[in-house]
């Protein structure tokens, strides 16, 4: 499911922020019914590194299909649906079957800004190794479950507009650039009733006890700073970049064969977030990636163990003034 979202703008009575923008910067559609159409792909992969010699990485993915939707915003209110694309279909004999659950409810304000989202997958296969007959191995009980939330305090927000760039409410005229700083949080939970690693390569790869994890448990918090631009050209195209380097301290439990472990570590982290597109006064066409949103990077024993999922949108919507009052 695509994100229900909601964006607050600053410029109407019922924002919280009271921050106005400078009109030379940045156009205000928030009065107007934004609606866009998208297609929608996430790539996630996990990826655990038993640090053993005979084998260097397992690679875990979910048998996820390009999805389609659409979406609508309004003042400080939007909403979105996806759902699975009927002119492509995967092979599910190849590569099994996967369901998902992913809801996301965004909150864009003018100088601050949050993300909440809540993913779920089941059924999951294996990209690497393969099988010596070439095939995948198939794990169908495998679940992970994820859900964070994550915050931006934008530092220059009467000039540069976070919202123009992911959400077309509002139209950045001229380029700008602000800093940000980026506090977040993150559960995630990953099991498999027989083993997360397959019993075939626990016995051609000789994978020690202790890296045989049955299932585990993640929290994270984390502060990045961090910076955006978006470079404005030919009036109303535009390409917008966001990166957040920062810290997280995590803490983890998991169990394996041989009983169960418990820890916590620092560990450095990068996201980012980039689109481009085409944004005019009545309708738009865009893109944008987004990597590292939710990142769990740690180590299960001796195993080392990552987690990530990276999206990638393409839309493209149109405005309409249906909200407007009628003179007597």
């Amino acid at each position: 499911m695509e994100q229900p979202s909601i964006a607050q703008t600053a410029n109407h009575g019922d924002d919280l922020t009271r921050v106005s923008a400078d009109t030379s910067y940045i156009a205000d559609y928030t009065g107007l019914l934004t609606t866009r159409a998208f297609l929608l792909f996430e790539n996630a992969s996990i990826q655990i590194n038993p640090v053993d010699e005979n084998i260097s990485r397992i690679v875990y993915r979910p048998n996820a299909n390009i999805r389609i939707g659409l979406a609508g915003f309004w003042k400080w209110f939007g909403l979105g649906l996806s759902f699975d694309n009927p002119f492509y279909k995967t092979d599910q004999d190849a590569y099994g079957k996967s369901s998902t659950i992913d809801v996301r409810v965004n909150a864009f304000g003018r100088f601050v800004a949050g993300e909440l989202f809540v993913q779920q997958y089941k059924g999951f296969y294996i990209s690497s190794p393969e099988k010596p007959n070439g095939t995948h191995y198939l794990i169908p009980g495998m679940r992970t479950f994820s859900a964070g939330l994550s915050g931006y305090w934008i530092y220059n927000a009467d000039r540069f507009s976070i919202r123009a760039a992911f959400i077309q409410n509002e139209r950045q005229k001229k380029s700008a650039g602000s800093f940000m700083v980026r506090p977040s949080f993150l559960l995630y939970k990953i099991n498999s009733d027989n083993g997360i690693i397959p019993s075939e390569l626990i016995s051609k790869y000789q994978i020690a006890i202790s890296n045989q994890i049955t299932k585990g448990e993640f929290y994270s918090v984390g502060l990045s700073p961090g910076y955006a631009y978006t470079l404005v050209f030919l009036k109303n195209f535009y390409i917008t970049a966001a990166l957040f380097p920062g810290v997280a301290a995590q803490f983890y439990s998991y169990s394996h064969e041989s009983g169960q472990s418990s820890g916590s570590e620092f560990n450095f982290q990068l996201s980012g977030r980039f689109a481009a597109g085409y944004n005019s006064e009545k309708w738009f066409l865009g893109g944008s990636v987004q990597t590292g949103f939710n990142e769990v990077p740690d180590k299960l024993s001796n195993a080392a163990f990552t987690y990530d999922v990276a999206q990638f949108r393409l839309w493209g919507g149109l405005r309409f003034d249906v909200f407007r009052k009628k003179k007597p």
